[in-house]
């Protein structure tokens, strides 16, 4: 807007010496008005990025016209970014069906990212999670999504993972009341977290790998390059999230539990 002004005074300027320098006083008007259409056809241009599409926004669009012009280009921005976002999601599934295979018997790997949750009675955000992407094995439940749930949750392994390693556990022994009765209601007894970071180390996640009371969970070297694995694969997500953004549509309402 700045940059509008100034060029509007400038040619209003111009105008007025143009208009001063002449000796018919018809001219001074006649000029000005000339510059005035000048500068307001300018700045449409400039706000509309082309000569065709300024000219019709100054001239010919009716406001109803304008808005409706508008609108259609969100719709078509939110159909981009759906596709964008559906195409990272896609890929995100197949990284964590690829995990699953790599976790030879594993019931269920999942995904949960985190992000900033409402605001406490401190009035300090909360940070909080979203369990977004689920894989199963065939026969195993894959768990609902849930949405909101408070980081805290993750206090048996979150200093494992802000140091950029895997933690594995055994389910009931995890202090997350809520956690540990989710993991239960789907069977599981065993649990490898590992850290989705980027290149920076930023934890914007982690991956989750669960056993059922009847699986084998890995032990020694086997343990061991499924939590190198498992580092890899938690890179390769994050750099997908980077680029895959926020989802296009409004955050649900943090949910109860």
């Amino acid at each position: 807007m700045i940059e509008f002004l100034a060029l509007f005074r400038v040619v209003l300027d111009l105008c007025v010496e143009l208009g001063q320098a002449s000796g018919r006083k018809l001219i001074q008007p006649v000029l000005t008005a000339a510059c005035l259409t000048g500068a307001y056809t300018a700045i449409h241009i400039t706000k509309e990025g082309s000569l065709t599409a300024g000219i019709r926004s100054a001239f010919l669009d009716g406001e109803s016209i304008t808005s409706e012009r508008r609108r259609l280009e969100e719709q078509s921005k939110l159909q981009t970014e759906l596709h964008q976002f559906a195409a990272a999601n896609k890929l995100i599934d197949q990284l964590l069906e690829t995990m699953l295979v790599r976790a030879g018997g594993a019931s269920r790997v999942r995904l949960n990212v985190i992000h900033n949750g409402v605001t406490g009675l401190t009035g300090t955000g909360l940070l909080r999670y979203d369990v977004t992407n689920t894989v199963a094995a065939p026969g195993r439940l894959a768990g609902a999504a849930v949405t909101n749930q408070p980081l805290s949750d993750w206090s048996d392994f979150l200093p494992a993972l802000l140091a950029g390693q895997c933690l594995i556990h055994r389910v009931a022994d995890l202090h997350a009341i809520s956690l540990r009765a989710r993991f239960e209601a789907l069977g599981a007894t065993g649990v490898l977290v590992c850290p989705a970071a980027d290149v920076q180390g930023k934890i914007v996640g982690a991956i989750f790998i669960l056993w059922d009371g009847a699986d084998a969970v890995p032990e020694g070297e086997a343990l061991g390059r499924l939590m190198a694995a498992g580092q890899h694969l938690g890179g390769q997500i994050a750099a997908v999230l980077d680029l895959q953004g926020p989802p296009p549509w409004p955050s649900a309402a943090p949910a109860d539990g």
